[in-house]
C-alpha cells in the first residue's frame, strides 16, 4: 500500500509543483522579474533556505551550471506546502490560486481549501518514507484528496493520476476496514 501511495503522491506532487513554478514565474514575469521567480520571492526565512539547498543539490554544490528546473525538482514537498500557508496569503497566494482553474469556486479559490488537503497529504507523504503505518488511515479519502487537488489544478492530469494509480484497486483487496472518520496511522 505506501508503494502505491509513493507512486501516487509523486505524479500529484509532479503537477503540482510544475503549476505553482509556472504561475509564480508568469507573477515574477508580469512584474518585470528577471532571472528565476525563486531568487526574488518573498519568503521567510526557512523558504530561502529550502531554495538555497535545492540549488546546491542542483547544482551538484557549485560544480554544474543552475538549472531553473533542476532546482524546482529539487524543492521538497514541504516546500510546495508552505507556500499555501496563512503567512503568505497576501504575497504569494495570489499567484498560486491562478495555479486551480478547476476549483468549484474558480478565481476565487479558497487558500484554506489548499492549504488543507496539501497539509493531509503532506503528512501522509512523510509517514511513508519512514515505513510508519498507513493501513489504519481513511485511504479512500487521502486518494480522493489527491485526485481532487490534482483535477483542480488539470483534469487531464487528474486522468493520468486515476489511470497510473494502484490505490483504488489495493483498497478493495484490503483485509481490515479502517475505523470510521479515521485518518492516522
Amino acid at each position: 500500500m505506501s508503494a502505491a501511495l509513493f507512486e501516487t503522491l509523486g505524479a500529484a506532487e509532479i503537477i503540482l509543483r510544475n503549476a505553482f513554478h509556472y504561475q509564480l514565474g508568469e507573477r515574477h514575469t508580469a512584474r518585470g522579474g528577471s532571472g528565476p521567480w525563486y531568487d526574488s520571492a518573498k519568503l521567510d526565512a526557512k523558504g530561502h533556505r529550502d531554495i538555497q539547498t535545492a540549488k546546491a543539490h542542483a547544482t551538484g554544490f557549485g560544480r554544474k551550471k543552475e538549472i531553473p528546473g533542476k532546482v524546482i525538482a529539487e524543492l521538497s514537498f514541504g516546500f510546495w506546502r508552505y507556500l499555501v500557508a496563512r503567512r503568505y496569503q497576501v504575497v504569494i497566494w495570489p499567484a498560486l490560486q491562478k495555479a486551480f482553474p478547476n476549483h468549484p469556486d474558480g478565481a476565487h479559490c479558497p487558500r484554506g481549501d489548499i492549504e488543507d488537503r496539501m497539509q493531509r497529504i503532506h503528512v501522509l507523504r512523510n509517514r511513508i518514507p519512514h515505513h510508519e503505518p498507513v493501513f489504519r488511515r481513511d485511504l479512500a479519502q487521502d486518494h480522493g484528496d489527491l485526485l481532487t487537488l490534482v483535477g483542480w489544478i488539470s483534469s487531464d492530469g487528474q486522468r493520468w493520476v486515476s489511470n497510473i494509480s494502484r490505490l483504488e484497486a489495493l483498497i478493495s483487496q484490503r483485509p481490515i476496514e479502517s475505523p470510521p472518520g479515521s485518518r492516522k496511522g
